[in-house]
């Protein structure tokens, strides 16, 4: 479904709304004008009623999108976050340790940080990987304790944009441990720093941490554990920031979020001599 949202939103022509609906169901029949309405107005959290018979690729932002579209990137509130887990499968695993930055008006304000203390041992791997072990998240805050603590301070900011590297990771994890523990999920829209160095920075290549960090000069004495992770994440965030305005004109959170969903600009390959 997102994904047919995000095709529409990249082209320049309008849809009919029983249209769209039918493609967002991958329907091969014609559907109910009613139930239309209902299905386009839930797959952008929008209130049916107010959606036009035709949606322009403006139209198609979610609720959430629509709050924050005009907000100037130079004023506005990001939150970086990283996580480490005890896992990559979010139906399996449990968050280790939230790391998050705040940034305003192109600024680093402040930071969150913690361990969660993990359901039963870590694995070998991740203690390998992290430096977290069984004896340091002992007396860590529960998970519930924890993630508590974080939606406090998450609601400073309640709509600033949700910012990670691979962001559907961290979001998805963040939203299913937020409501497992009964709190509503965080509203910002998520922002991917792999997905805007790829289109804002095409000549690089390769668009993992280490290597975005590099090319900005950015060091991380803290790799794999959250707050080090998140503070790198966020500094490259603010060198795409500063290219998107100055490179690109990318003047608001719309524009941005709109350029985040662009296909890439393919790499010119390099001829042998």
């Amino acid at each position: 479904m997102r994904r047919s949202l995000n095709r529409f939103r990249d082209g320049e022509e309008s849809v009919d709304l029983v249209e769209l609906a039918r493609q967002l169901l991958a329907a091969e029949t014609a559907i109910d004008p009613m139930l239309a309405r209902q299905i386009v107005g839930l797959a952008l959290d929008r209130e049916p009623q107010s959606l036009p018979d035709r949606l322009s690729p403006g139209d198609l932002r979610s609720g959430d999108e629509i709050e924050v579209a005009d907000r100037q990137i130079a004023v506005a509130d990001f939150i970086v976050v990283d996580l480490e887990t005890t896992g990559l499968d979010v139906e399996g695993a449990s968050i280790l340790e939230i790391g998050a930055v705040r940034i305003s008006q192109l600024r680093i304000v402040d930071r969150f940080e913690t361990l969660l203390r993990p359901p039963g041992k870590l694995p070998r791997a991740i203690v390998a990987l992290t430096g977290i072990h069984d004896a340091m998240v002992a007396e860590a805050p529960t998970q519930k304790r924890a993630l508590r603590s974080f939606a406090r301070w998450l609601d400073r900011t309640p709509t600033a944009p949700f910012v990670a590297h691979n962001v559907s990771f961290d979001h998805r994890f963040v939203s299913r441990a937020f409501g497992s523990c009964g709190l509503p999920p965080y509203r910002g829209v998520p922002l991917c720093t792999r997905k805007l160095g790829r289109r804002l920075v095409p000549e690089l290549g390769r668009y993992n941490l280490d290597h975005l960090c590099a090319h900005f000069g950015i060091s991380n004495r803290a790799r794999h554990r959250a707050l080090g992770d998140a503070e790198a994440t966020a500094r490259a965030l603010l060198e795409l920031l500063e290219i998107a305005q100055s490179r690109f004109e990318l003047g608001n959170l719309g524009e941005l979020i709109d350029f985040q969903r662009r296909p890439p600009a393919k790499r010119k390959r390099r001829t042998r001599r």
